[in-house]
């Protein structure tokens, strides 16, 4: 059977370019992800996700009824406790599926900041970074570099942290995503060297393996307690580091600019709210009018 790279190249030709990574990160993820797969529940398991992963690729891109019709004797085959594996298969390919593309998003936009090439100008300002936002108001809209910095003194941009509904990926699986996501760009280096390469590639098999095995769904509701750590993750994983080399990056755009003088610290450019800790599903509303009718009975009964 030919590599995932190579049925990745026959079975999307006009997705993907012969110089895009993401065909590299992408066939590397699921190589990686198949042998794990067998390693834990043996040949016969990774065959029938390679034929379901193929018939539904052929189905997408032809819409032959055949290919789906195959599809589905090959699901239907399988009993309860296969199904379960090969739903969670899938669940997981898109998940890595999901993290190559995240990385070469990133490799992409690198390559595009080094040749100053947009492909689309009307989404320039916001795929460049700050320095070339801030020369493109004083060259395009005239705006001196005066009138910039005091822009910027005077706005802020208020950051609200809520527990969505919808997110519901469990913050531990978050983290393994977040290494795996690592691993996958500085295997991808230019000065790795060999041992480097070795020893990263084993690290992302271990994270891709912890991450299969890791159970996507949560078996009880969220508390308000779990929502505030999950947000307090991303200041510890993200934010920390993020908000101090977004700030040096204003600094030394506006040096570039002849603006020797810093953004003042009691004028932040970012600051953060929460609204976490009960919102998720109406989780507070629900919580009080179950106490308001514990308590409405009770007066009643004892009355």
């Amino acid at each position: 059977m030919a590599s995932i790279d190579a049925q990745l190249r026959q079975l999307a030709p006009r997705k993907v370019s012969e110089d895009d990574k993401l065909v590299e990160y992408d066939a590397l993820l699921l190589d990686r992800f198949l042998d794990i797969l067998q390693d834990l529940h043996g040949e016969d398991i990774r065959e029938t996700v390679q034929e379901s992963y193929e018939l539904s690729a052929e189905y997408e891109g032809k819409h032959d009824l055949q290919k789906l019709e195959d599809l589905g004797r090959v699901l239907t085959s399988l009993d309860a406790g296969d199904s379960i594996v090969v739903a969670k298969a899938f669940s997981n390919m898109l998940n890595l599926a999901n993290l190559a593309e995240e990385v070469q998003i990133a490799y992409r936009r690198r390559v595009k900041l080094k040749k100053g090439d947009f492909a689309d100008e009307a989404s320039a300002t916001t795929e460049s970074d700050i320095e070339e936002t801030v020369k493109r108001l004083v060259m395009q809209l005239k705006k001196s570099p005066e009138e910039v910095f005091d822009a910027l003194k005077n706005q802020t941009v208020d950051l609200v942290f809520t527990a969505h509904p919808t997110q519901s990926v469990r913050r531990s699986l978050l983290q393994k995503h977040g290494r795996i996501r690592n691993c996958l760009t500085q295997l991808y280096a230019k000065d790795i060297t060999p041992d480097d390469k070795q020893e990263l590639d084993e690290a992302l098999q271990r994270e891709i393996q912890a991450a299969f095995r890791t159970d996507e769904i949560r078996r009880s509701p969220p508390t308000p307690q779990d929502e505030m750590r999950a947000g307090m993750s991303y200041f510890h994983e993200t934010i920390w580091k993020g908000v101090p080399k977004f700030l040096r990056r204003v600094d030394t755009a506006l040096k570039n600019l002849g603006i020797n003088e810093r953004v003042p610290y009691n004028a932040p450019l970012i600051q953060f709210s929460s609204w976490m800790g009960g919102d998720r599903d109406g989780m507070v509303f629900l919580k009080w009018r179950s106490i308001l009718e514990h308590i409405l009975l009770h007066l009643f009964v004892s009355s």
